[in-house]
């Protein structure tokens, strides 16, 4: 199998790719995975890309990979501190009461959900589970940005319906 260019370079540059990654995440190990996605899409790609600087592409591919990583796992945190927040209070206020009131709107948040039609569906599970921007996830569907903004906005509409109903809140 024939070596690319761009894998060449990575080779050569490896060692250096790794410390900037480590100083970029603060996380050898961490650097070393980003490092190893960065290799499979190297190894993914057919053809050689019209680069001039190799080193610089691939230091760059590996800053954005970074990035992408970072605001992942930045979001994740986000979404398990709304969790937190919102299930877990106070533990003196877990009663079985409200235990079962919580399983209750959750399931009723989940039946909203499933109701959704598909794109909505997989349009506000990569914008809120992923952590996708809604140009990525126009890319990742093939579809307009305007349409991830109104399926957004549409299952956030029934969820926060649902809840205000499942709480007996006014309809505004």
């Amino acid at each position: 199998m024939h070596e690319s260019l761009l894998l060449r370079a990575y080779h050569e540059y490896e060692w250096e790719l790794l410390r900037f990654l480590g100083r970029r995440l603060g996380s050898r190990s961490l650097a070393a995975d980003i490092a190893h996605d960065l290799y499979v899409k190297l190894l993914r790609t057919e053809g050689e890309p019209p680069v001039r600087d190799r080193r610089a592409y691939l230091f760059t591919m590996a800053a954005n990979l970074a990035t992408d990583h970072m605001r992942v796992e930045k979001r994740r945190g986000e979404i398990l501190a709304e969790t937190d927040g919102a299930a877990w209070r106070q533990s003196e206020d877990l009663t079985p009461e409200r235990h079962a009131v919580a399983r209750a709107e959750l399931a009723e948040m989940d039946a909203v959900l499933a109701a959704l039609p598909a794109r909505c569906r997989r349009v506000f599970f990569l914008a809120r589970f992923d952590g996708l921007s809604q140009p990525q996830i126009a890319a990742e569907l093939g579809i307009g940005i305007t349409t991830v903004y109104k399926d957004l906005k549409a299952a956030l509409a029934a969820l926060t319906e649902a809840r205000r109903r499942f709480q007996g809140g006014p309809n505004d």
